[in-house]
């Protein structure tokens, strides 16, 4: 289970940083941009292959890289402004409850079977959703407040059925090599419509990059592959219905943690029974 610890400590360590960015005046964006090529090299490392071979457009799934480039740089852009935002318990959640988008992709288009328990648990974790982000009448949530977990939650859940309908379709069966060079070439494209974004807001916005920026697109691009490095090793000992609800279970109890007592984030009581209630669906709609 040392797997599930690094993996644990790895994703929560990610909203930590998002966290700190506005602290530290990071610009957010550079740093993502960053990160995804930092990823990317590791990634190619780890693969063993170059970058000619790994994004060649010859390779059955390089659509699908490109389609989850994409998600995954819009993705994180609002997952940073979530947790700044939203905070870290509310993001944590919105991330890992967005496992129900690629579920019912699975049933429609993969033809995977749900049992009772997994319907009952994507029903329990919409109810848990709105637990969780639910506040008290006194306070005035904006609208575009309130959108921003959301986003995260269908572009997580988006960017998860991509990788879902890749491995079905495209990636050969058990090769963790092809994953990998999967991810690592997503990662490369996430950093090309990064730096393209970044090369429009240097020449229009007079954006800079400062050096801060980069150590923290350094560092969150370690933390980033390795959160998919010990997923990928952690599910080769452990059954992916045991591995994955434990880790989104332990990531969002410990973001929630986080969260409250490091970062005085304000939960209501009905908040964290939607934090409960998250959990139990998370493990009900993988075992199920």
């Amino acid at each position: 289970m040392i797997y599930l610890f690094f993996a644990v400590a790895a994703s929560t360590l990610i909203l930590v940083c998002f966290k700190l960015f506005e602290r530290y005046k990071i610009d957010s964006f550079s740093a993502i941009t960053i990160n995804y090529i930092v990823g990317a090299l590791f990634g190619f490392g780890y693969s063993g292959r170059n970058f000619t071979v790994s994004l060649s457009p010859f390779s059955e799934w390089m659509v699908m890289s490109l389609i989850t480039g994409a998600l995954l740089m819009l993705g994180f852009v609002m997952f940073s402004i979530s947790a700044r935002k939203a905070g870290i318990a509310l993001t944590a959640i919105s991330s890992r409850m967005s496992v129900i988008i690629p579920v019912i992709i699975g049933l429609a288009l993969i033809g995977d079977k749900a049992g009772p328990v997994k319907i009952a648990g994507i029903i329990l974790a919409l109810i848990a959703f709105y637990l969780t982000l639910k506040k008290d009448k006194s306070l005035v949530l904006k609208a575009n407040v309130i959108l921003i977990p959301v986003s995260v939650f269908l572009l997580m859940g988006l960017n998860d059925s991509a990788v879902k309908i890749t491995q079905h379709y495209f990636l050969p069966p058990g090769s963790e090599a092809a994953y990998v060079n999967y991810a690592a070439s997503a990662f490369a494209v996430a950093f090309v419509f990064g730096a393209l974004i970044s090369i429009y807001r240097l020449l229009k916005q007079n954006a800079k990059l400062k050096p801060a920026d980069l150590l923290a697109g350094i560092v969150l691009g370690l933390l980033n592959w390795y959160s998919l490095f010990y997923l990928l090793k952690g599910l080769e000992l452990v059954q992916v219905s045991v591995f994955i609800p434990l880790l989104n279970i332990s990531v969002v109890i410990l973001s929630s943690l986080t969260g409250y007592f490091i970062f005085s984030e304000k939960l209501r009581a009905i908040n964290w029974v939607g934090i409960a209630v998250s959990v139990i669906a998370i493990y009900m709609i993988a075992s199920g």
